[in-house]
């Protein structure tokens, strides 16, 4: 059998182009960079003001220091108040800018974001400040040049690139596009993606069961993958374990035209399994059958005109599995990502996982964060018709072929295929890192 490394090799030697569209920045969350983002201007366009203060030249708070440091020792009368006492010019707010520099001797009342005044290299905040009469407005203390200031261009420098191509659009880099003026943004389309489920067993949910049938739950987990890796899924039915039947179907969603057809069921070497059959009716070059994976083993992979085409097992958990091994990867490649693959932590393990030498085995665990240590939990059956493990799994640990199993404290690898593995702090977590005391 084929080794799950081979197996992903010649998936990946299939090629899907990556098609664009430009869609509205609105629009565009988690979508994929198909161009980069160039800064058309520098963020903060102008020196501004970081706070809600004073600007003003910082020489003039030093004269004032000075004055008030010279030594008079016949001198016992009251001393200079503190600082120095500056006429306030005007107000600066924030989404207007001023013509006029700032005279030596004076100071502009200015808040948060606005244009520093030309002249002025630096902002007092308001908290050390007094408020005197005949506009005059007292500095504490002895200002720095730069200080409270946001320099133009200290973020993003005009002309440079942001963003890159394969880079998902995060509420973070919607607002950076934003920022830079765009409204909208070349992304990635989404890849058509067909699902066809196979068996005569299968039934839709919410219709009701005869004899023998079971609800199509592959089809539904499917779905949720497809639209997870970027793609948009397509439901292209049931087909009825008949050869006849399964082409007809195959046929009629290839004419539709998909960038990648996923049928599931029918791949092993049951008297009814017949899809191996309808690809060949369809004229599918296929490059392999069988992998030695756990679960997993009956997969299929080919290509009819052009389009990429997998057999996945008809068993939930290894149809689930397969498609995140080799569907999401190439998925991935069609929307421009330069790093295709899923995330793979190391993990300590918490239970014992038995394994004979033989196949890769990727097993079902749930991730937990203890004291600042990540574990691996077994969640639940390892059985590939045990649906309610994957339901409770966000990760699969990966065991290679040579594997002969691990113990409780080892370190493993797991590839964390839920988003939100590692999602929501404790309960009675507070800002600080620890949980409130009860």
């Amino acid at each position: 059998m084929l080794s799950v490394e081979d197996a992903l090799g010649r998936v990946l030697s299939v090629h899907l182009p990556v098609r664009t569209e430009t869609v509205p920045l609105s629009e565009a969350l988690d979508r994929v960079l198909a161009e980069p983002v160039l800064a058309t201007l520098p963020l903060p366009p102008w020196d501004n003001s970081a706070m809600d203060g004073y600007a003003l030249r910082a020489a003039d708070t030093e004269r004032g220091q000075a004055r008030q440091e010279q030594p008079d020792c016949e001198y016992d009368g009251p001393r200079p108040a503190p600082g120095v006492a500056l006429r306030v010019s005007e107000v600066i707010g924030a989404g207007r800018a001023s013509s006029a520099a700032l005279s030596p001797g004076t100071c502009a009342r200015i808040m948060t974001g606005a244009p520093l005044p030309p002249g002025a290299d630096a902002v007092v905040m308001q908290e050390n400040t007094q408020v005197e009469a005949d506009g005059l407005v007292r500095i504490l203390g002895i200002a720095r040049p730069g200080q409270h200031v946001r320099r133009a261009g200290e973020d993003v420098q005009a002309g440079e690139t942001v963003l890159t191509a394969g880079q998902r659009l995060s509420p973070g880099r919607l607002g950076l596009c934003a920022a830079l003026g765009k409204d909208a943004v070349v992304v990635a389309r989404r890849p058509r993606v067909a699902i066809l489920a196979t068996g005569d067993e299968l039934v839709p949910p919410g219709q009701p069961l005869a004899p023998g049938q079971i609800w199509s739950s592959n089809t539904a987990s499917l779905l949720g993958l497809v639209r997870e890796a970027g793609g948009q899924p397509i439901d292209c039915g049931i087909a009825g374990d008949s050869r006849e039947g399964t082409r007809a179907a195959i046929r009629a969603v290839l004419d539709s035209e998909p960038d990648l057809l996923v049928t599931t069921g029918g791949v092993s070497v049951g008297d009814f399994d017949v899809v191996k059959q309808a690809f060949a009716d369809v004229g599918a070059d296929m490059a392999f059958w069988k992998i030695a994976m756990k679960p997993g083993k009956p997969l299929a992979f080919g290509v009819v005109g052009g389009v990429p085409v997998f057999g996945l097992p008809g068993n939930p958990v290894a149809s689930s599995v397969c498609f995140l091994q080799f569907v999401r990867p190439v998925l991935r490649r069609a929307l421009g990502d330069p790093r295709p693959y899923l995330a793979v932590v190391d993990a300590v393990l918490a239970d014992r996982v038995s394994k004979r030498p033989g196949r890769a085995e990727l097993v079902r665990v749930r991730l937990e964060l203890h004291g600042g240590r990540l574990e691996a939990h077994l969640a639940g059956g390892q059985g590939s018709g045990n649906a309610a493990s994957m339901a409770a799994a966000n990760g699969l640990l990966l065991l290679s072929a040579n594997s002969g199993g691990a113990a409780p404290g080892d370190r493993v690898a797991v590839q964390i295929f839920d988003p939100d593995a590692l999602h929501g702090a404790d309960p009675q977590y507070r800002w600080g890192g620890r949980p409130a005391s009860p």
